[in-house]
């Protein structure tokens, strides 16, 4: 190693015997040294904006979460709820039940995944914090609430006064489609949405 500092040194620093040789070195050291700062800072930006979204999705999803094996549904008591909230730590469990739906909204339609939610749901994601518009409101004087993200918020175009409801298209978990009756195999729901949540374009756009 110092014997090849050594040779570098010797023939950065000696004499030429033209001087374009001595231009065409610090040039080069030159653009080397700027590509390879460039490359650092273009590494350590991406390696921020990594963090960042990994901090958002993991302040989002819950710390551990229960799925069916097999079908869409399933009882927390088959999956030891009670059980689990004996752990110590355990702070809250929260039952979700999603499923695609059609949603509409004025004259747009958009197809986005509705989940409904207990209310401990926020004791496991911290959503009611990412709020950009409107409250996290889901229920308000016994009449169904819902908030949405930027992604879906924008297609569908939902104002900032909220005054029309969302209608909202779900498929009959244990009916079949009638091709007489397309709508009979449909439940539709009117949901007033009450607030709007931003945390990343995967998650705001469904």
């Amino acid at each position: 190693m110092h014997f090849s500092f050594y040779i570098a040194k010797r023939y950065l620093a000696s004499r030429k015997s033209r001087n374009a040789i001595n231009i065409i070195s610090f040039v080069s050291i030159l653009g080397v040294a700027t590509g390879t700062m460039a490359l650092v800072v273009v590494l350590s930006v991406f390696n921020g904006f990594d963090g960042l979204i990994k901090s958002l999705i993991s302040s989002f999803d819950p710390d551990i979460k229960i799925t069916a094996r097999e079908g869409k549904v399933f009882l927390p008591e088959s999956a030891g709820k009670n059980k689990i909230l004996e752990i110590p730590g355990v702070v809250a469990i929260s039952e979700v039940l999603e499923e695609n739906a059609l949603i509409r909204y004025d004259e747009r339609q958009y197809i986005a995944t509705l989940k409904g939610v207990d209310s401990c749901y926020v004791y496991v994601n911290g959503i009611d914090t990412m709020i950009v518009d409107g409250n996290f409101i889901l229920n308000k004087e016994n009449v169904p609430m819902a908030v949405v993200g930027q992604g879906v918020a924008w297609y569908l175009k939902v104002g900032l006064t909220f005054t029309n409801p969302l209608i909202i298209y779900m498929p009959k978990r244990t009916g079949k489609i009638n091709p007489a009756n397309p709508t009979a195999s449909f439940n539709r729901y009117l949901i007033w949405p009450s607030g709007v949540f931003g945390i990343e374009q995967d998650y705001d756009s469904k």
